[in-house]
């Protein structure tokens, strides 16, 4: 991220937001969501001006931060797999898809490819139990999956880089 963050446009985008959020504290999460779109994380300088901007404590932000899971406090890949790994993906082949996840991308959990492309991360649950076993890339839900589905997903998503 950026040593300095603009504060001037973080205050448009959150002049912005009121018709949804009339109260600024509402706005923390679009904020958060906003600077990682922009800046690939959320990093402390940004937790400290969302803070400011929205009237709530540093520690409150974090928390917020910390509490939702497609909020990253540090950065990650540009591509990020989450591949859940509930009890009904865990049934439908997860753990399996979680190594060939690793093996096919070069990257452990948790970490990023050294190209900056990929991290891989294991999901609680997604919410796609009828895709099971699934994952979410951005935005987009994908599954069911198996090991040839996975590996063709992550070379779609090298070739888009």
């Amino acid at each position: 991220m950026n040593d300095k963050l603009d504060r001037q446009a973080l205050q448009r985008h959150l002049d912005q937001l009121p018709p949804m959020h009339p109260e600024r504290r509402a706005a923390a999460v679009p904020m958060m969501q906003a600077l990682q779109i922009e800046h690939g994380c959320l990093d402390d300088a940004a937790v400290e001006e969302v803070a400011h901007l929205t009237g709530l404590s540093v520690t409150e932000i974090d928390e917020l931060a910390t509490f939702y899971s497609l909020i990253y406090r540090r950065p990650a890949g540009r591509h990020v797999l989450r591949i859940c790994d509930s009890v009904c993906c865990s049934l439908r082949g997860a753990d399996r898809l979680l190594i060939a996840a690793e093996n096919y991308s070069g990257v452990p959990l948790g970490k990023i490819s050294p190209d900056g492309a990929f991290s891989i991360l294991p999901s609680i649950c997604l919410g796609l139990c009828d895709q099971a076993p699934a994952a979410l890339v951005g935005d987009e839900a994908v599954g069911p999956l198996d090991e040839a589905s996975l590996e063709a997903l992550l070379q779609r998503l090298r070739e888009e880089d």
